[in-house]
């Protein structure tokens, strides 16, 4: 038989059978590298062991009830904690300068139940209102508008620094407020006052 006469076949790679022991092992390996609510893990976990549970025929359901078994181990143990993961998020977008609504949109995109937006909302610092006034202040610091700005130069800039304030969720009365402000000293005593 010549080089040319032979099969060009690829060896079909065995895969490893989705076992509880597995799926423990790719759930760890993943939270080492990445934060995860419950339903991200229940999603990945599926993805990684659907191929191994097709080679080794076993059923949609008992990997679903696999995957649940050890979710509920992790969450158990605490390694997995959707509410504490939601409150550290909320917390990194007030930070960040992000709007109530802003948080609560992320927060809701990243699957998180409303009990838990709420109660992740709840737990910041200051009113909404307040708060929503202090992430404006960052935001505008950081993008430098308003008060920043050279004041001979501000009148043409304004509408479209209001428009940017409104589409990252903040009120109009917030933003107005803020680029009415006359110095960035002023912007900066608003942001003194923040807890975070």
């Amino acid at each position: 038989m010549d080089e040319d006469e032979r099969p060009n076949k690829k060896r079909e790679r065995k895969l490893r059978e989705p076992t509880p022991q597995w799926l423990r092992q790719r759930a760890l390996s993943y939270l080492d590298r990445f934060p995860a609510t419950t339903m991200k893990m229940r999603q990945h976990l599926f993805t990684k062991a659907k191929p191994g549970m097709e080679q080794h025929g076993l059923s949609e359901s008992d990997l679903r009830v696999s995957i649940d078994g050890e979710i509920e181990k992790l969450v158990k143990s605490g390694i997995l904690n959707d509410a504490e993961f939601a409150n550290s998020k909320a917390r990194i977008l007030v930070r960040q300068g992000k709007s109530t609504s802003y948080i609560r949109n992320k927060l809701l995109q990243l699957e998180f139940t409303e009990e838990q937006v709420g109660d992740a909302l709840s737990a910041l610092d200051g009113s909404p209102k307040t708060r929503d006034l202090q992430a404006a202040a960052r935001y505008v610091r950081k993008r430098k508008f308003g008060p920043y700005k050279p004041e001979n130069t501000r009148s043409e800039r304004y509408q479209k620094e209001m428009a940017s304030l409104a589409r990252n969720g903040f009120s109009y009365d917030t933003a107005k407020r803020l680029l009415s402000l006359t110095s960035s000293e002023e912007v900066e005593d608003i942001i003194a006052e923040s807890p975070a």
